[in-house]
């Protein structure tokens, strides 16, 4: 019988601190607008595909709506800062912790992204 040869152990990923660097991009909107203090967003995108077997276009339209602190850190998503930078900001801007800043702003991107609003660049593990 043979003996397996052990297995070369994989790079450990510190994913918390993958996504901390990580660089977010506003995704390019169809056109923006102030109006209230809000800013309000549109973007183009891709419906799923069974809407379109029921007869939708399959492109569409939608807007969202960002208050002042939506505003800062869709702002912030420019591409050249990491994410780490716009939790850093948001907490000294609005003067709270660094761990609650973190919360809300990663929450909130998350939900820009699940959105289409941005776009997130990440480096590759080495």
């Amino acid at each position: 019988m043979r003996r397996k040869q052990p297995r070369e152990a994989a790079p450990v990923i510190d994913r918390r601190q993958a996504a901390l660097d990580a660089r977010p991009h506003a995704a390019p909107p169809v056109r923006t607008e102030r109006r209230d203090g809000k800013l309000y967003v549109t973007v183009k995108f891709r419906r799923p595909s069974w809407q379109r077997w029921l007869g939708a276009d399959a492109l569409c339209e939608r807007t969202f709506g960002l208050d002042a602190h939506g505003q800062d850190v869709y702002q912030w998503c420019d591409g050249t800062r990491t994410v780490q930078d716009v939790v850093r900001r948001f907490a000294g801007k609005n003067r709270i912790s660094l761990p609650e800043a973190e919360l809300n702003v990663t929450r909130f991107l998350r939900t820009l992204l699940t959105k289409g609003l941005i776009v997130m660049e990440m480096e590759k593990p080495r």
